[in-house]
């Protein structure tokens, strides 16, 4: 019985560190959309900022990895412009990873 959990403990770490390679967020920002509110500087500063001469948002990051993506879907959320986009890191599209809190 032990052998068997540690046999699907041991599959499921290489599952995740296999997904964790290749699935890196791409980060995208409007600043023509952009309005100024700082909702996203001021919930995920670890990614975002504001502009100190326009106020715009300045993203402090291009590609962040999967385990940033329910703290940058949050910011996206939050922004009242949307000017924050999801997307993968290849650039090839949203492919439904922005806004799908």
């Amino acid at each position: 019985m032990a052998d068997t959990a540690h046999t699907a403990d041991t599959a499921h770490t290489a599952d995740t560190a296999g997904t964790a390679d290749t699935a890196r967020v791409g980060i995208r920002v409007d600043r023509d959309s952009c309005v100024g509110s700082g909702a996203c500087a001021l919930f995920e500063p670890e990614f975002f900022d504001q502009s100190e001469d326009d106020g715009l948002v300045v993203p402090r990051a291009r590609e962040a990895g999967p385990e940033a993506l329910p703290a940058l879907r949050r910011a996206a959320s939050r922004c009242p412009a949307r000017a924050i986009a999801l997307v993968p890191s290849d650039g090839q599209g949203s492919a439904g990873w922005d806004r799908s809190d």
